[in-house]
Formats: structure tokens, sequence, C-alpha cells
């Protein structure tokens, strides 16, 4: 706690200051609203950067961890589906309260949830216990996600693409901070010090987000006209975007497990898959910032194939040699693959649906991770019987992923051309 009260007063300071700028800006055009706005929406990307540190500084070390307490290649690939079987149930439940005004408890109580599975994984003894850490970790982010999102994706088109922009140009920013952090201390000070640092940094989040004043995380989403002419979620780019999701999720969940457990077999400290993932996560963040102005450029859709070409390519050459130190150079090709996929993917699915739904819809949408986590590892370890052969088999499984938005282009490509 007096880490939290040197923290909190110096958070409360900085937001004093941005809504004392915000309201010279804004003077003659309703300054306390303006204020507020600018307020509210650097706290939501405050919260979601401490919530998304939790999860990135952990899941990179949380397979070697499990080996050094004794876990096999079998208790390894359950990881991911005792996480992504809790998330997948409540996930629902959450974009429903979501659309109906319960955004900002959904922040706060998803962001409580993860701090008691960093203490649960404080704790374990055994492989055994980490599966109950993974469960409840898989509840937290089935309440704090879909939440997330619906909170960026209310407003005009325009307005939605510029929000769900920042907020993953935030989650690229802990993608690139995590890794790195938790290897640093990983390295220096042992995994329960991880633990600790991750639930410090959910307790943030959850605190800072009862913070927000917004109205809109807190009231029902009404409709807008141009909802009526939507086809919701049965439109192709909604569909197109889960099956594609699936598919990436399931292939980079299988990597995250296997690739650290195999250099743990193999000896390799976890410096050396801390710069792996940490140079994954800065190339991702670097797509992810130019995200926008790429779209000047080239279709969403367009984006997103380039992006899983990329993503592709990156995870192949790692699996031609995972101990090499080239592999460093490989994650920095999938991690811009990945900068550019996750921001389309996620456009394609959101801006397709009714405001007033959008919540559901990032439920459902998010819900491809967790099926992708529960599926993919278990799915790639009936197949394969060592690391080294996962490895190969979840990255050319990455080609997939490219399949359903190719075919959607196709289609479209066809109808344009009969016109």
């Amino acid at each position: 706690m007096p880490l939290m009260d040197r923290f909190l007063p110096s958070i409360k300071g900085v937001l004093e200051h941005v809504e004392i700028l915000s309201r010279k800006r804004g003077k003659t055009a309703n300054p306390p609203r303006v204020a507020t706005i600018y307020r509210d929406e650097l706290i939501l990307n405050m919260v979601t950067l401490c919530f998304f540190l939790t999860i990135h500084s952990v899941v990179p070390y949380l397979s070697q961890y499990a080996v050094e307490i004794g876990a096999t290649e079998a208790a390894v690939a359950l990881l991911g589906p005792f996480f992504a079987l809790s998330a997948l149930t409540i996930r629902p439940l959450s974009g429903i309260l979501a659309d109906r005004g319960w955004t900002k408890r959904l922040l706060a109580i998803g962001a409580a949830t993860s701090a008691a599975a960093q203490a649960i994984y404080f704790i374990a003894p055994g492989p055994e216990l980490l599966y109950v850490g993974r469960l409840i970790q898989g509840a937290a982010v089935a309440l704090f996600i879909p939440a997330s999102f619906q909170a960026a994706s209310i407003g005009s088109r325009e307005t939605v693409i510029s929000s769900l922009a920042w907020r993953s140009t935030v989650i690229g920013v802990s993608f690139a901070l995590g890794p790195a952090i938790g290897g640093y201390v990983v390295t220096h000070l042992g995994y329960r010090a991880l633990f600790i640092f991750s639930t410090a940094m959910a307790l943030s989040a959850s605190v800072l987000s009862l913070m927000i004043n917004s109205a809109k995380l807190s009231r029902p989403v009404v409709s807008i006209d141009s909802d009526e002419k939507s086809l919701g979620f049965m439109s192709a780019g909604f569909i197109t975007a889960l099956a594609s999701l699936l598919l990436y999720s399931s292939v980079y969940a299988s990597m995250t497990l296997f690739l650290p457990a195999y250099h743990k077999e193999a000896g390799l400290g976890a410096s050396y898959i801390a710069i792996f993932f940490t140079g994954i996560a800065v190339s991702s963040l670097v797509s992810r910032i130019t995200f926008t102005y790429v779209l000047r450029v080239i279709s969403v859709e367009g984006t997103a194939i380039l992006g899983m070409i990329l993503l592709s390519m990156g995870y192949i050459l790692v699996s031609t040699d995972p101990l090499s130190h080239s592999i460093l150079y490989y994650g920095i090709i999938a991690g811009i693959g990945s900068g550019l996929a996750i921001p389309s993917l996620q456009i394609m699915a959101i801006t397709g649906v009714p405001q007033r739904r959008r919540g559901t819809a990032s439920a459902i949408y998010t819900a491809m991770f967790d099926l992708g986590n529960m599926t993919g590892p278990i799915m790639v370890a009936s197949i394969a019987k060592t690391y080294r052969d996962m490895i190969g088999i979840s990255s050319y499984a990455s080609l997939v992923a490219l399949m359903p938005i190719a075919l959607l282009q196709i289609l479209r490509l066809k109808r344009s051309l009969n016109k």
C-alpha cells in the first residue's frame, strides 16, 4: 500500500493538469464537458495500460515457471485451455452488461479479479494451483476486455476507428513493456517478484477505473439512424474477422506456450525469450502507431491481409531454428504483421454492428481469443510430441488465418467485376 499511496496522488496531479489545459483550449465550446472527455479518455487509456501490463509481463514466463515447478509438456499445454474455459463462459454476459451501462463497474471488477489471479500464481506450489489462477485470470479478461472495447466503439465510424487505434496503441505499449519488465524481474528477482509487480498493476487499473466520470460508461447505449442499415452479427466483415482471429489466436497461444518452454528445456535463460517477445512487441507497437496512416493508402481488409502475410512469414522463419539468435529478427517481422492485422480485424468486426450492441459484439469478437487459447495448444500437442514439432505446426498454421480475409476480398472483387 505505501507504493499505491505514492502512485495515486501523482496520477491525480497529472489528471488535474490535463483538465486545466483542456479548459483553456475549450473556453468557447462547453469547457467542463471538453475537459471531462479528455480526462476520462486519459484515464481509460491508463487503465488499459495497467491491465495489459499485468497480462503481458506474465504470459511469456508462465510456462517457464510451470516447468520449474514440475509441469510436463501435457501440463503446460493445459494452461491456455483453463484460461479460455472461464473466459468463454463469462464473456457473453459481460458484453450484455456493457451495453446496459455496466462498463465502468466491469472495468473495476475485471482488474481486481486479475489481481486475485496473480496472487494465486504467487502461492502456487505446483501446476495444479496454476490452473486455478488461469481460471480466475480468464474471468478477469472476460469482464475487462469487452467493456474496454465497448468504451472505444461509441460514435461515428471515424471516431470509432480513431478510438480503437488509440486503444490498440496503448495495448501495444503494454505488449512492448510487459515482456521486457517481466524478463528483467524474473532474471534478477525471481518469478514471485514478477507476480507482486503484476498484482500492483492490476490493482492500479481497478482503482483508476473508479475515477472515470463519463456518463456513457454508466448508462445503456442508444441506437442511431445508421444502425438500421447494419447487418450486425451477420455482416461479412464481422464473420470474417471472427474466423481469422480464432485461427490467429490459436497460433499465438501455441507459440507463447511452447517456444518459452522449449527454451527452458534447452537450458536457455529467461532473458533470451524476453528479448524475443520484446522485439515482437516493439515492432507491433510501431506498426500500430502508423496504422491510421496505412489506412489512407490501403483498405482495412487489405491492411489485414498484409499483416497476416508478414505474421506468417515471421513465425515460419522462427520455426526453422527456434533456438538460434535469428529468431530475434524474425520476431520483428511477426510483430509488424500483428500490429497491422489485429486493429484491422477489430475495425472489421465492430464497425459493422449497431452501437447499441457493440458491447455484445466485442464480447463475441474477443471470445475468439479464448476459443483459440483453448483449442490451439491442445490440438497442436495432440499432433506433435516435442516442443520443437509443436512450434513447427503452430507456425505453418498461421497461413490458415489469412484465408478468411483473402476469400472475402476475392468474393468482393468478383461481385465488383460482375457489376
